[in-house]
This record gives structure tokens, C-alpha cells and sequence, in this order.
């Protein structure tokens, strides 16, 4: 387990030279901000980075000389690059490189090679990292600092070679025990990732470090190496002493400055509650998870979407401690009496929904992406609905009904991997038109609604809301089976992300007030994404590709990208291969949609060559719409880069939807729903469903009409005009006019298959 706190290639370089600044002073006269930025310096050493960024901030604005504010900015810079501040530090580090020489310009290079190793920009990484050895040949700490930078770019077979060589020259190496203690931390770290070839240095150089980090009295520092140590025996199955070195460590780390302890003590007290767990102590391993979720939820909005390394910080560090922190928890409710039980059961679903939050936020790259959405009340549900969370374990599946009566739990014995496998059978069936549907759909019904059959009605329940995960997502609810009826006839059905992030109000106003768009002959925006589209094309898994030789996708025109011919993309596309593709994108069914919906909905309407990104953005500015109709080509992949929606000039990615739709009028008024008609995610991919929900956040609608795959361009038409027809004329909430219009469907003896009518879903507000 690699930690967020203190990336492993940054850690040596960043801490290590905090002491540069302070050589570089010598023999300098100093004035009034010297000793302010020293303590930045220092708060930033022992980890209370807000504190040092607006101590720093303050100097650089104060200092008597432009030295004094030249090296205040830098230093800012480097706290705001160390707490992941990247946009924000860039132009300080390149301003005080660019006004510095030497040892203090090879500072700056050393710090502006680690943002572009961040980046992913290896090459310039590598210019900066060479230029600092240049410059400063004689400073020891910077030799060593960029060699061990470097050394994390090396092929992973000769990474062995090169970190014995390092040690032997660290070894040889004197001076201060902190600037020492970090060399031996990040070698040793580095060694811990070789696994078995690199054991005995990575004990010898963590266990060096920490007696460095005793001698120099830096408690932050022994925590840190403790941490190493601990990590280094739980990889290598020494449970006991890893908990020992553990529980040495978060005693230490409670002597630390206060915004530096939630940052340290997550990893720990994670490890800490799996080692317990390890060793059948499940009341003070849910104690300790119970602490980890406490920290991480003081500090999650700073921790980074992507970790240097490139993982997903969701999916390697927030996920697992919410999920074993929910696991432990409904384990230990079984041993309490109903009481305590239904007392707890909101702590359940508060992990629940950070677990969501986290995912969504993970999906957009952006932490801040979901303030717009919050404001609703996740503990108040309307009489008449159930909103349900199935929490899926490895060795069962748990389901969490909330309803106006209050929580209701049960427990399904069913291991996690085979919900899973028969979630992703039944889209499979369902998405190609295949005929063997019902029984994978049965089965969904009988684990996650049929435990629930007496609640729904005692209550009268006719509203069903899911909060799915993973492979569920695939899945619309509307299509489960209980061996006599789908749950669309029984049921008005949707899903949200999340309660904390869903408005649960009842509309407001004239909802048909409604701005039309469609894209039935795409324009410029095939010449200038002619590459990027033809990959999207041939990027399709092979299932996919295979649908016209499959079910009933095979019999029908479908409104998809992925199904389409292109040509080989190439650097320089001929225009016959240009006019090729635009043709293969046209979708003629949309003026049809458009001219329809006209009729309907009281608004304005822009189809293809009106439907320009600017004339978007122009409606937008001048208008009051409660709806948002798009009736376009997009795609929504496992993250916001690779989901766009096309415009006749140009994409629009998710920011693009966001930037488009910040009208004043629209931030005061939001959208209330946003309808994505021809739009589609990847085949098996259980996150591409959160570009459903993405659109809806990044365009501040309370809700969104999305299909789960490609849908049937007749189909399409017909229902759009019902489903809005029901929302304009009588006033119908958009899940039940949704509903209503799905049945019209079913009940077609030629359109019954739930391949027709059950990949539109509604994803937020379903009132």
C-alpha cells in the first residue's frame, strides 16, 4: 500500500530540501520575512501544510526585499505543489527559477521537475532533474534527491541495480540526521515496492531512517519510518509486528501538530484495523476503522483525485477503508439488540453515501464538482418511496431499504463475485436483445427486491429509487422479473448517485419551459475530431462489435457510435475518409425527435447547424429552461476525459457542459432535467454510467434522462414524445412519465422485449 500523504519519489525530495533555503541564506544579510519563512518551511516539515501555505502567502506579500519575496513565493509554491495544489504552485516555482541562480535555481528545477513527472511529462521532468545536477554539483542534498527522483523512472528491471548503488553511496554520506533520515525513508520505500529482491535493503534503510529521525528529536519524521516499517512487515505477512510498529507509530503521531495528525494517522489506523481484524479482534478493529474514516473525512477534500503513481485514490485508499468500515460495522449490529440496530443503521448509510460521493468525484477529476449538488435532505423520503443501497461484500450482499418509516436492513447470503457475474449477464442479454434475460433477471429480484416484498406493501410503496455500485449499475431496475410481472409494472423506478447528492424538491414551475437541440448531420466537428472519433469507433470491445450478429440488435437501427464502420484513423485523413464519417454519424430519427418535441415542449429549438457551441452557450445565457433536450451522439467512458457529447462545430466534454450551462439564470434556477437521447456508455464498463450522472452534476440539472445502451431510433422518437407529453400535459413526476411511457412498449406485442424500452433511465431527482 503506497500512501497519498507522502508520495514516495516526493518524499526525499521534498522534505530533504526544505533545508535549502536556509544554506542558501548564509552569509546573507537577512531581513524581517527570513524567520517567517523559516517557519513556513517548518510547518511544512512536520506536515501542517495549510498552515505553512498561509504563512507563506502572507510573507510573499510583506517581505522588506524582493529577495525576501522571491524566496517566500517559491516557498508557497513548493507547499502548494506538496499539498497537490498543482495549477497554483506552477507559476510561483517557475517565477522564483526563472529570477534565481545556483543552488537556489536547481531548488526551484528540482521542484518544477517533480510537477512534470506528475504530469506524466518524463522528458521534461528528466531536463529539469538534469539542469539541478548541473547547477549544483557540490550540493550533496540535491545530488541525491534527483538521483532518487530519477530512480523512479527507471525500468523496473534495473531499479535493483541502481538502488544498491545509491545505498552505498548514502552510506558514505555525512552531515545532518534529518537530511540523512529522508534519504534512507525514500530508498528504503523504493526498495519495498521491489517486494522479496529488495527486503533487506528496504529494512536496513527504513530501519536507518527511523534512527536517524529518533536522533534529530523530529517526531514526524519517526512516524513516517514506523509507518515504512509497519507497511514493510504487513506485505510480508508479519501481522504481529506490523500491528506492534503500528500502534508505536499513532502514539507518536498524536504528539504532532494538529494539522498534521489526520493525514498521518489514516494509514495507520487503516492498517491498524486490519491487523486486528486479521486476528479476530473485530470490536477494536471497527474502533479503529471508525478512527480512519473519522481523519479522512476532516482531509478528503485534499486528498488528490490521482495519486502520483497514477492510481485512483477512490479506488486505492477511500473505497477500501469505507467499505471495510461498513462491513465491520453491520457485523458487529448483528450482536446489538433491534434497538441499537436501527440506531446505528444511519451510520451505515452516511459511509454509504461518502462512498458515492467519493466515486462520482473520482469519475470528474474534480473534488470541488459536487458542492452544487448538495443541499438536498438524504434522511427525508416521501411517503410512498423506498430508496435501496445494496452494499456488495465478498461473502454476501447487504441491503439497506430507507423509506418515511425509517431504515430497514437484510441480508442476502450471496457471494459478492456472483451478483456480480449475474448483474453483468443479465446486461449482457439485455443490451444485445438476447432472449435468455429472464432467468439472470429473476434472480437480480429475488436477492434485492423479494426480501423487501412485505415493507413494500404495508407502505404502498410505487416508487422505487437504487443506489447502486459497480456492475448493478448496468442494470435498470425496470427490467427485474418476479416470475410474473417486471418491476416497471408495479413500480415507478430510477437511480441516483447518491441521496446527499440528489435534490429531492417537487419542481417548481412551468416544466415545459424547455431549450431543444438535436444533431441528426454532424458538421466542422467531424473534420476537426476526425482522429479522436475514429478511435471512439474502433475502440468498441469485441462484444460490441459483434452485436449485429447478435439478438435482437442485429434487426434494428440503432442510435450507437461504437457500431459504426470507420475508416483507420491517420494523421492526415483524406476527404473522402472525412465525408465517409460524417456520413456513418448521421442520425436521421432526430429531426423527427426534434419536430416532435416542438410540439410539446414551449422553448426553443436548435438543430444541426444551429446547434453550435456558441449558440449553446448563447440560449443559455438568455433563457429560463427547466429542460434541456440533446439529441446528439456521446459517449460516456470510465472517466470525465473520455465522455463527450457532439455539437455540429464541436465536442463538448463534461467542463465544456459545465462552462456552457453557467448562466446567471441557470445557477439561480437550475435545470431540472437534462435528456441525453442518443447518447450511450461503454459496453461492461460499471463506471461508464456515472457520465450519466456527471452531465447531470457538471450542467447543475436535478435530474437526467440517459440510456444504458444504444437504443432503437423508432423507439427512441415514439417515447420521447409520450415520456414528455406526460410531463407537459398531465403533469405526470418525470419517473412515472417515464414509466408510462415504457409500458406502451411492453404491452406492443413486437416491442415487449425490455431491449426496447428499458435502457432509458432516470438518474437523480424523480419527482
Amino acid at each position: 500500500m503506497q500512501k497519498w500523504l507522502k508520495p514516495l519519489w516526493q518524499g526525499a525530495t521534498l522534505c530533504w530540501l526544505l533545508m535549502v533555503p536556509a544554506l542558501a541564506l548564509a552569509g546573507q544579510a537577512v531581513d524581517g520575512g527570513d524567520e517567517l519563512i523559516a517557519q513556513g518551511i517548518a510547518l511544512r516539515e512536520q506536515g501542517d501544510l495549510q498552515k505553512s501555505i498561509d504563512l507563506l502567502s502572507s510573507v510573499s506579500k510583506l517581505a522588506v526585499s524582493p529577495g525576501g519575496q522571491l524566496r517566500a513565493r517559491g516557498e508557497l509554491g513548493i507547499s502548494l505543489l506538496q499539498a497537490h495544489r498543482h495549477e497554483e504552485s506552477e507559476g510561483l516555482l517557475r517565477s522564483a527559477y526563472g529570477s534565481s541562480t545556483g543552488v537556489e535555481r536547481a531548488h526551484f528545477a528540482v521542484y518544477l521537475g517533480n510537477l512534470a513527472l506528475i504530469r506524466k511529462r518524463s522528458e521534461e521532468a528528466r531536463g529539469y532533474y538534469q539542469e539541478a545536477l548541473d547547477l549544483a554539483p557540490e550540493a550533496i542534498e540535491i545530488q541525491f534527491s534527483v538521483r532518487l527522483n530519477l530512480l523512479r523512472m527507471a525500468p523496473e528491471a534495473e531499479k535493483l541495480a541502481q538502488l544498491l548503488l545509491l545505498s552505498q553511496q548514502t552510506e558514505q554520506v555525512g552531515g545532518p540526521p534529518g537530511p540523512l533520515a529522508r534519504f534512507h525513508l525514500n530508498l528504503g520505500e523504493q526498495a519495498r515496492l521491489l517486494g522479496t529482491p529488495g527486503l533487506f535493503l528496504a529494512y536496513r534503510h527504513l530501519d536507518r531512517a527511523r534512527e536517524l529521525s529518533r536522533q534529530q528529536g523530529n517526531p514526524a519524521l519517526a512516524v513516517e519510518a514506523l509507518d515504512a516499517l509497519a507497511q514493510l512487515y504487513e506485505d510480508h505477512h508479519r501481522d504481529q509486528d506490523a500491528l506492534i510498529l503500528t500502534q508505536q507509530a499513532i502514539e507518536q503521531a498524536h504528539s504532532l501538530a494538529p494539522g498534521a495528525v489526520a493525514r498521518l494517522l489514516i494509514d495507520l489506523e487503516w492498517r491498524q484495523a486490519r491487523l486486528l481484524r486479521a486476528r479476530g479482534r473485530e470490536a477494536p478493529a471497527l474502533a479503529a476503522y471508525q478512527r480512519a474514516v473519522s481523519h479522512l473525512e476532516s482531509v478528503r477534500q485534499d486528498i488528490p483525485i490521482e495519486y502520483e503513481d497514477g492510481r485512483s485514490s477512490f479506488q486505492a485508499t477511500l473505497e477500501p477503508i469505507y467499505l471495510g468500515y461498513t462491513d465491520l460495522l453491520l457485523r458487529q449490529l448483528d450482536k446489538q439488540p433491534a434497538e441499537v440496530q436501527a440506531a446505528q443503521l444511519p451510520k451505515v448509510l452516511n459511509a454509504l453515501e461518502w462512498i458515492r460521493q467519493a466515486e462520482l468525484q473520482d469519475f470528474l477529476g474534480d473534488r470541488c464538482a459536487l458542492e452544487a449538488a448538495q443541499g438536498s435532505d438524504p434522511e427525508r423520503v416521501p411517503s410512498g418511496t423506498a430508496v435501496l443501497y445494496p452494499v456488495i461484500l465478498p461473502d454476501r450482499i447487504e441491503l439497506l431499504l430507507q423509506t418515511s418509516n425509517g431504515i430497514h436492513r437484510q441480508t442476502t447470503a450471496i457471494a459478492g463475485a456472483t451478483l456480480r457475474a449475474t448483474a453483468q449477464t443479465l446486461a449482457d442479454a439485455l443490451r444485445n436483445g438476447l432472449e435468455d434475460y429472464l432467468e439472470p433477471a429473476r434472480q437480480l429480484n429475488d436477492w434485492l427486491l423479494k426480501p423487501f416484498a412485505d415493507i413494500f406493501a404495508a407502505q404502498h410503496i410505487d416508487s422505487l429509487v437504487l443506489v447502486p455500485e459497480g456492475a448493478l449499475r448496468l442494470v435498470p431496475m425496470a427490467a427485474l422479473h418476479d416470475g410474473q410481472q417486471f418491476v416497471i409494472e408495479k413500480y415507478a423506478v430510477s437511480m441516483v448517485t447518491g441521496m446527499t447528492m440528489t435534490h429531492t424538491g417537487v419542481p417548481v414551475g412551468q416544466m415545459a419551459a424547455s431549450l431543444v437541440v438535436g444533431l441528426s448531420e454532424p458538421g466542422p466537428v467531424v473534420e476537426k475530431h476526425s482522429r479522436l472519433l475514429s478511435e471512439q469507433i474502433q475502440q468498441a470491445d469485441v462484444a460490441e462489435k459483434d452485436r449485429r450478429g447478435r439478438g435482437l440488435a442485429r434487426t434494428v437501427e440503432l442510435r450507437s457510435m461504437r457500431l459504426l464502420r470507420s475508416a483507420t484513423p491517420s494523421n492526415q485523413p483524406s476527404s473522402r475518409q472525412i465525408e465517409d464519417l460524417r456520413t456513418s454519424l448521421t442520425l436521421p430519427g432526430v429531426k423527427e425527435e426534434i419536430e416532435a418535441l416542438r410540439s410539446i415542449l414551449h422553448g426553443n429549438t436548435l438543430l444541426d447547424a444551429q446547434f453550435t457551441v456558441d449558440q449553446l452557450r448563447q440560449q443559455a445565457e438568455s433563457g429560463d429552461y427547466r429542460i434541456v433536450h440533446i439529441a446528439s451522439h456521446g459517449v460516456f467512458g470510465g472517466n470525465a476525459e473520455t465522455s463527450f457529447i457532439l455539437a455540429y462545430d464541436d465536442l463538448i466534454t463534461m467542463n465544456g457542459l459545465q462552462s456552457l450551462l453557467k448562466a446567471a439564470k441557470l445557477q439561480s434556477t437550475p435545470i431540472e432535467l437534462l435528456s441525453l437521447s442518443a447518447c450511450e456508455t461503454a459496453e461492461g464498463n460499471d463506471r461508464a454510467p456515472l457520465g450519466i450522472s456527471g452531465a447531470a452534476i457538471k450542467a447543475r440539472a436535478r435530474s437526467v434522462l440517459g440510456t444504458l445502451w444504444p437504443v432503437a431510433d423508432e423507439v427512441a422518437k415514439a417515447l420521447m414524445k409520450s415520456f414528455y407529453g406526460g410531463i407537459a400535459n398531465t403533469r405526470l413526476s418525470k419517473t412515472e412519465a417515464l414509466r408510462r411511457a415504457q409500458l406502451e412498449w411492453l404491452r406492443h406485442p413486437d416491442w415487449s422485449h425490455p431491449f426496447y424500452w428499458a435502457p432509458f433511465i432516470i438518474i437523480g431527482n424523480w419527482l
